[in-house]
């Protein structure tokens, strides 16, 4: 599978009327900007992901990059304006994810509006140690950041998913251009310091109890088409199953799974070969997706990064379930283009679930 999913080491929201407070074992990570009578309160959230492993897998050649994908999974937000923008940015300093939460731990030992650790009172560091310009923080709170590489995404009339480009942000850690010390999401500056009210967006944190762990979907092309001796499947009338395929697959396995493309009523004819026996490929245009099966959120979606492959013996896919949740049940469905314009979609129940190594 073109596609690898990085999990949020450590994850933390500062608030500007909270400052010495620390959030880290919260469920829920939120970034607002809101009016309690003539109190301004800010919310900003800090993640971080370790990027050893995909630099090394990289290196090897068996990991790829063309695109990374901050996911953030939205909850019960409140009052949040139908069009707004949230930006990323590369956090510049340090910081400890902490042990409190916002109502029932409360604890400063960790990452707050005020600290990088409160406990020990290491602050942010103040502006006069940067260049104007160098981070997007001038006052030594709520975070301390590089105003690029940057990222956002802007929506409107939508859900408060969040999906955000951060394909620059991870080369420029893996370059070391940056030291990684993780991101940081929040509204812009004049929207911070306006007077209108931007509710709060809240989005699940990686102290979740639900399958919805903060995650950098890494994709890439890689698709193979070779075809050898086969014969394309050009029928109007198509069904697309697969083979080799289990009902239970190890967390961190790699399985190629073939993928079987025939004609629904095949022609008669004078052969002594059954019909269904002869494999023949489908176009290369065609895609695969993954669902969560019982919450329907789509996992691996239709994209240049989850094209069918082909080789001499007929068309697979190969999937990477490293950092995949378990025990839950996924389902894989299909997209052929035929050409023409006439494109075909297959949902047929093949499930399957993922269990501890």
């Amino acid at each position: 599978m073109a596609y690898y999913f990085m999990t949020a080491s450590k994850d933390a929201s500062v608030y500007l009327q909270q400052p010495n407070q620390n959030t880290g074992l919260d469920e829920i990570l939120e970034i607002s900007k809101v009016y309690y009578g003539n109190v301004k309160d800010v919310s900003r959230a800090l993640l971080k992901f370790d990027v050893e492993f995909l630099s090394k897998s990289i290196v090897d050649g068996n990991i790829h990059m063309n695109e990374a994908s901050l996911i953030l999974k939205e909850t019960k937000s409140g009052e949040i304006p139908l069009e707004y923008t949230l930006y990323a940015y590369p956090i510049s300093q340090s910081w400890e994810m902490g042990i409190g939460t916002r109502f029932d731990n409360v604890s400063t030992q960790g990452v707050t509006w005020n600290y990088r650790e409160g406990d020990s009172n290491l602050e942010w560091l103040p502006s006069a140690q940067f260049a104007n310009g160098t981070t997007g923080s001038y006052n030594g709170q709520g975070g301390v950041w590089y105003n690029t590489p940057a990222s956002n995404q802007s929506f409107n009339y939508q859900t408060a998913d969040i999906s955000m480009n951060v394909t620059s942000m991870l080369k420029a850690w893996m370059t070391g251009s940056i030291k990684n010390e993780g991101l940081i999401v929040k509204h812009a500056f004049d929207i911070e310091n306006n007077t209108e009210d931007y509710g709060i967006v809240k989005v699940f944190s990686k102290e979740t109890n639900t399958i919805y762990q903060p995650k950098i979907r890494i994709g890439w092309d890689d698709q193979l088409f070779t075809t050898g001796s086969l014969v394309p499947l050009v029928s109007d009338d198509i069904k697309v199953g697969v083979s080799n395929f289990k009902r239970e697959y190890k967390l961190a396995t790699t399985p190629k799974i073939r993928i079987i493309g025939r004609e629904l009523y095949p022609l008669k004819t004078f052969s002594d070969t059954f019909a269904y026996n002869t494999i023949k490929y489908l176009p290369k245009e065609t895609y695969y997706q993954i669902k969560d099966l019982n919450s329907n959120d789509i996992i691996v979606p239709f994209s240049n990064y989850s094209k069918v492959s082909c080789d001499v013996d007929g068309n697979y896919i190969k999937l990477n379930f490293s950092n995949w949740e378990i025990e839950r049940i996924y389902k894989i469905e299909f997209k052929v283009d035929m050409g023409n314009g006439d494109v075909k979609y297959f949902d047929d129940t093949i499930t399957f679930n993922i269990t501890k190594n």
